[in-house]
């Protein structure tokens, strides 16, 4: 994925990192790809530069295991002050209890380490764009409700509503990234996103995978079928197929699996792409 510059020297960043030469390395890459860089050797000094900073950054990269005051704590203040901030947390760690923590949280993604730069800096990109469209998107709504002044009752439940829907897309998009193995495909069958899960399992990085085409996900000789006879079928039928492969990781290790593809629709009630869901 191609990297658009112009973006990168819109953002600001706080990068929190305990670890010297880890520190160094990335700070030196990021000092010359973003506009501006804070950056503090653990939560304590995290939280200060946040503070100072607040009306500046832009997203948050942050180790979670570190002295004084860890990565998660860091948040927990930080959430205390401004709870619409993108977050990303690289970690030598993925436990259960970790990864709780992390939707209680609103944390965006995790990034196991050793880092891959490139990785890192497209979802710095893309989870900065995401934000601010949601954040234009709550300064409107805001301004709606605002204006909608002969009803007091109506406001409230306006204001409520619109949390409660910010909150469980958050959730539910964690909790598929990280447990459920899934990609979505545009109608002409190129991959245009993809779980953390599915990239685990198949030892896939997302650079490799998303943008190819859906037949480049390899198949075993012993599968009777292909993803392109699957997905000819969804788009003659316009509803949810399922089929069984036996599917080849990155590493070529055969894996059976249930296959769902699921027609995706556009603004203008026509199917613009599918999501598929893999059950190994």
């Amino acid at each position: 994925m191609k990297l658009d510059t112009k973006k990168l020297k819109n953002i600001t960043v706080l990068y929190v990192e305990d670890d010297a030469d880890i520190r160094k390395q990335t700070q030196m890459v990021f000092s010359k790809l973003f506009k501006n860089i804070f950056v503090a050797q653990d939560g304590v000094e995290g939280l200060k530069l946040f503070k100072k900073n607040v009306h500046v950054i832009d997203v948050i990269v942050s180790d979670i295991n570190m002295p004084n005051m860890n990565g998660l704590e860091m948040i927990k203040e930080i959430n205390k002050i401004n709870t619409s901030i993108p977050t990303i947390f690289t970690t030598a760690h993925t436990e259960a209890d970790f990864i709780l923590d992390a939707i209680d949280l609103n944390i965006d993604k995790y990034i196991p380490k050793p880092l891959k730069i490139k990785e890192l800096i497209i979802d710095i990109v893309d989870f900065v764009t995401k934000y601010r469209q949601l954040n234009n998107m709550e300064k409107l709504a805001k301004t709606l409700v605002k204006k909608t002044t002969d009803d007091a009752n109506l406001n409230e439940e306006l204001k409520y509503s619109l949390d409660l829907a910010q909150k469980e897309n958050r959730y539910f998009k964690t909790i598929v990234d990280n447990y459920i193995s899934t990609f979505q495909i545009d109608k002409n069958g190129t991959i245009t996103q993809v779980s953390s899960k599915f990239c685990r399992f198949f030892s896939y990085n997302e650079d490799e995978i998303l943008n190819k085409n859906i037949n480049d996900i390899k198949c075993d000789s012993s599968s009777s079928e292909s993803f392109q006879k699957l997905m000819l079928t969804a788009i003659h039928t316009k509803k949810a197929v399922a089929g069984s492969y036996s599917l080849l990781t990155n590493d070529n290790v055969s894996v059976k699996c249930d296959v769902t593809m699921t027609p995706k629709y556009g603004v203008d009630a026509l199917v613009d792409g599918y999501i598929v869901y893999l059950d190994v």
